[in-house]
C-alpha cells in the first residue's frame, strides 16, 4: 500500500494505492496533458541542493505520473474543497482516466475572474458539470456522518453539515475541506486539505482518541501558519509531517517539529509512504536531501513510476 504525496507547485495532489487494488486520487494541481517536467530535468534542476533543495522548480505532472503507475481507472477522486490549486488539471484527469466516484462537498463558491495564478477556466467549468454527475462518475456529497472506513480504510472526520453551512455563509471555503484519516495495516495517515479551526475543534472534541498519536500528517493548508490554532497537534502528535510548497516564512516548521520530523516537497520532491511487512517506509525522490538526512542503515533505492526513490526512514508497526 502506498500514498504518493506529489510535488505539484503550490497546490496539492495525493495518490493512494490500496491493498484492494483500488486507486484514490485526492486533489490535483499542475495536471497538464503535456509534461513540462521533462524539460526541467534536461536543464539539470532535478539535482539542485545547497540547503534550499529547489525541488519546487521541478514540479510533477500527476497525469503523467498516474500513467507511469500503469493506472487506467480511479475508484474515487476526492476534491477536498473548491480552490483552484486543488483542481488544476481536473478536466485532463477525467479525460485520461475512468473515474467511478467523485467526492465533493456542497458549496456555493463562485469565481469572478481567472486573471490570476494562471489557472484554467475550463477546469472550473468542468467542475460545475461534475457536481451534477450521477454516473461515470457518480458524485457523492459525503460528510463525517455517513462514511467511516468502508471505502478502503478512508475515514471522513470533517466536514459536518453544520460546518459546510457555516463555510458557505462566511465564504471561507477552506473550512469545508475534507479531513480524511487513512488507516492501513494499523498505521494512521491523515490528509487535511486546507482545513482550519472549525474542523479541528470538531475533530478533537469528537474523535480525539481516534486521531491521537498518528504516524503521518499531511499538514493542513500546505503547512502554512494561516493564523490557526495549533493545539490540535497536542492530540495528534504526528511522528512525521509532510508539508507542501510555500515560502519558508509562511511554513510553520517549529509547531510540527515539536512532535516529530518534517519533510517539504521543496526538500524531497515527490514523497511516498509505503506500508509493508516491516512498517511504514518514507521514500523521497531527491537524492541530495536523502543523502543528507536519511535515518536508515545505508541509502537504499527503489524504482517506482519510472523514477528512482530513496528510503529515508521507517516507522515500525
Amino acid at each position: 500500500m502506498r500514498l504518493h504525496f506529489l510535488n505539484v507547485k503550490n497546490g496539492d495532489c495525493s495518490i493512494i494505492e490500496h491493498s484492494t487494488g483500488n486507486t484514490t486520487v485526492i486533489d490535483i494541481s499542475n495536471g497538464k496533458e503535456d509534461d513540462s517536467r521533462l524539460l526541467l530535468e534536461a536543464l539539470g534542476l532535478e539535482s539542485a541542493s545547497q540547503g534550499n533543495y529547489h525541488q519546487k522548480n521541478n514540479p510533477e505532472n500527476p497525469i503523467s505520473y498516474l500513467k507511469n503507475l500503469n493506472k487506467k481507472s480511479i475508484m474515487r477522486f476526492i476534491l477536498t474543497h473548491p480552490d483552484m490549486d486543488h483542481m488544476d488539471g481536473l478536466k485532463a484527469l477525467f479525460k485520461n482516466f475512468s473515474v467511478a466516484n467523485f467526492w465533493n462537498t456542497k458549496n456555493n463558491k463562485t469565481i469572478p475572474t481567472f486573471e490570476y495564478f494562471g489557472f484554467n477556466k475550463e477546469d472550473w467549468q468542468f467542475y460545475q458539470t461534475l457536481k451534477k454527475s450521477t454516473e461515470n462518475p457518480k458524485t457523492l456529497h459525503l460528510t463525517d456522518e455517513n462514511n467511516h472506513g468502508e471505502d478502503d480504510g478512508l475515514y471522513i472526520l470533517a466536514p459536518t453539515k453544520n460546518i459546510i453551512e457555516q463555510a458557505n455563509r462566511t465564504g471561507n471555503y477552506n473550512e469545508l475541506s475534507y479531513v480524511i484519516l487513512w488507516i492501513t495495516n494499523g498505521f494512521k495517515i491523515m490528509i487535511s486539505g486546507d482545513s482550519e479551526n472549525l474542523a479541528w475543534q470538531y475533530i478533537i472534541e469528537n474523535y480525539s482518541g481516534f486521531v491521537s498519536d498518528i504516524d503521518v500528517l499531511l499538514a493542513p493548508h500546505h503547512g502554512r501558519n494561516s493564523n490557526r490554532d495549533f493545539s490540535f497537534l497536542d492530540i495528534l502528535k504526528p511522528k512525521y509531517t509532510l508539508l507542501g510548497n510555500a515560502k519558508s516564512e509562511h511554513l510553520e516548521y517549529s509547531k510540527y517539529k515539536k512532535y516529530g520530523k518534517t519533510i517539504t516537497n521543496n526538500q524531497g520532491g515527490n514523497i511516498i509512504l509505503e506500508v509493508d511487512k516491516d512498517g511504514l517506509n518514507i521514500l523521497i525522490e531527491n537524492y541530495n536531501f536523502a543523502k543528507d538526512n536519511h535515518n536508515m542503515n545505508g541509502l537504499h533505492e527503489k524504482k517506482i513510476a519510472n523514477k528512482t526513490y530513496y528510503y529515508m526512514d521507517i516507522i515500525s508497526g
